[in-house]
Parts: C-alpha cells; sequence; structure tokens
C-alpha cells in the first residue's frame, strides 16, 4: 500500500502533454465510464495452484460499496466527479467486462488522475447486488463483506468476513485519451489479497492453513466456519509467515484487515499513488 501527497512527475509530464495536442487539434468531447471488476480470482474462484498450502477457495458473494470516484485530464483542468455510492457483488459473473459504477460527460483530453473510495454508506444504492445483500451491508456499517467457502481434500472452511473500513484511493496511474468517444477505467479489486501471508512483503504468498486453524481459536467449538472472533484470538507469535513489521498488529484478524487497504487497483494492475485507510 503507497502512501503519497504528489504525484510523480515522470508520467503526467507525457500525460500533459497528449492533452495540449488533443486541445490544440480541436478534439471533441466524450464520455468517461467508470467500471469495477473482481476478476476470476473472484467471480471463478482462487484455484490450489496459487495457494502455498493447497487450498481452494471461491466466494459466493464479494460486496463492496463503491463511490466517490473522480477523474482529471492534467493539474489545471476541472475535476470530473460522481459522488455518490452503489454496493456490487463482484462474485456475480460479469463476462469479463466488470459493473459501471457511473458514467461521465467528459471534456476533450487525456485524463491522467484517477480516484475513488471504499466506505460504508446508509444511503449508497444497488448496482448489480441484490436487496437482502445491499441491506444487511448497510445495516452491519460495512464497505467490505465476503462470503465463502476454502477446499482442501475432504477439509472445507467457511466463512463470512465484513470490515467497517473506509479505502480512499487517489492519484491512480491511468492515461486515457477523450476525443469524441467513450474510454472505460476500470477499479479493479484483487480479492486474493485477503489471503496474504504477509503485511509487509513486497511479493506475499497466498496461504489460509492458518485461517483455517484458527477454527474453535476464541475457545468455541470447532464447526469449519471461521469467524472474525476466531481470528482475532489466532495469535501470530511465532509464525513465521505473516510478518507484520512496525505495524500494530498482532493477530490474524489484524493482517487480514489490513489488506484490505491493498484491495484496490486500476485498470488491473495499475496502483494507486495515495492510498488512505480508516475506521475498523
Amino acid at each position: 500500500m503507497r502512501a503519497s501527497s504528489h504525484r510523480r512527475s515522470r508520467p503526467l509530464t507525457a500525460a500533459l502533454a497528449a492533452s495540449a495536442l488533443v486541445a490544440c487539434g480541436g478534439a471533441e468531447p466524450g464520455t468517461l465510464e467508470v467500471t469495477v471488476y473482481g476478476e476470476d480470482f473472484i467471480e471463478v474462484g482462487i484455484p490450489a495452484s496459487e495457494v502455498v498450502d493447497g487450498w481452494s477457495v471461491t466466494f459466493d458473494r464479494f460486496l463492496v460499496s463503491i463511490g466517490g470516484a473522480t477523474a482529471q485530464a492534467g493539474h489545471g483542468a476541472d475535476e470530473l466527479s460522481a459522488p455518490g455510492y452503489r454496493i456490487f457483488d463482484l462474485a456475480r459473473p460479469s463476462g469479463g467486462a466488470g459493473y459501471v459504477l457511473a458514467t461521465l460527460d467528459a471534456p476533450a483530453g487525456t485524463y491522467d488522475h484517477f480516484g475513488y473510495v471504499l466506505r460504508p454508506d446508509a444511503s449508497a444504492t444497488p448496482g448489480n447486488a441484490r436487496a437482502a445483500d445491499v441491506d444487511a451491508l448497510k445495516a452491519a456499517g460495512h464497505s467490505v463483506r465476503v462470503v465463502g467457502t476454502a477446499t482442501r481434500g475432504a477439509d472445507t472452511i467457511e466463512f463470512d468476513w465484513g470490515f467497517a473500513l473506509t479505502v480512499v484511493h487517489r492519484h491512480c496511474e491511468v492515461s486515457h485519451t477523450v476525443d469524441g468517444n467513450t474510454v472505460t477505467i476500470e477499479a479493479t479489486i484483487h480479492g486474493d489479497h485477503l489471503l496474504y501471508d504477509d503485511a509487509v512483503a513486497a511479493e506475499p504468498d497466498l496461504a489460509f492453513d492458518l485461517i483455517a486453524a484458527a477454527d474453535g481459536a476464541d475457545g468455541s467449538t470447532p464447526d469449519g466456519r471461521v469467524t472474525p472472533a476466531e481470528l482475532a484470538a489466532q495469535d501470530l507469535t511465532g509464525q513465521e509467515r505473516y510478518q507484520v513489521g512496525s505495524l500494530d498488529i498482532d493477530d490474524l484478524w489484524g493482517v487480514i484487515s489490513h489488506q484490505v487497504g491493498t484491495l484496490g487497483h486500476v485498470d488491473g494492475e495499475g496502483h494507486c499513488e495515495d492510498i488512505q485507510v480508516s475506521g475498523t
């Protein structure tokens, strides 16, 4: 997760030059379409081959409350915004296209600034999510809720985790030229990050063994369903994986919650230079 108060100048210089050429060439306004997509790892599932301890994971629901989209064609241009929030279930198949969050009338130019927010919002409206899921997410005050199953051989672990976090993404790396056309900017959500086995490593692995072992860690009877309370009772002391550096985290729920701040990307693998996380 990166945090910065300013943009790097290298990509901005090229983008501003392109924007100036567009303006001088009598380009036409067009449309910016903002979408949200969870990719195959959310829509189809995470195969065992991607997880170091051999578990496969499927998501029955992957709910996000997302909005606050902004875009700008260079520092001097007016910022376009779609301030409302919508709730999407990214586990529902989209045919690889994701789901439309907002459509904005856009002046001609090369858009190199983009941002969006995951946050609990009592006024959020349904995207593609079912009404009951929308109501439950808002009632719980959550921005993200994941419901699914992990399987390895005959072993099965279910989970239902909700997060009351606000994650603001700004200065996301894009370059989209509007010239009488419609261009799409995608807020990409990487669900596999919830299984990262390290909070500070540059290239963590995906793992599930310790999550599975948390079943009953809070003194309850193991029942094949791992809850946030059980994960919070799973102490990380002595674990080879799940390093946390200087972060104030000492349990497994803390690590998984921390990874919510790393879910958001742009246009697939693109990064946002400024990510701010708040809430619990």
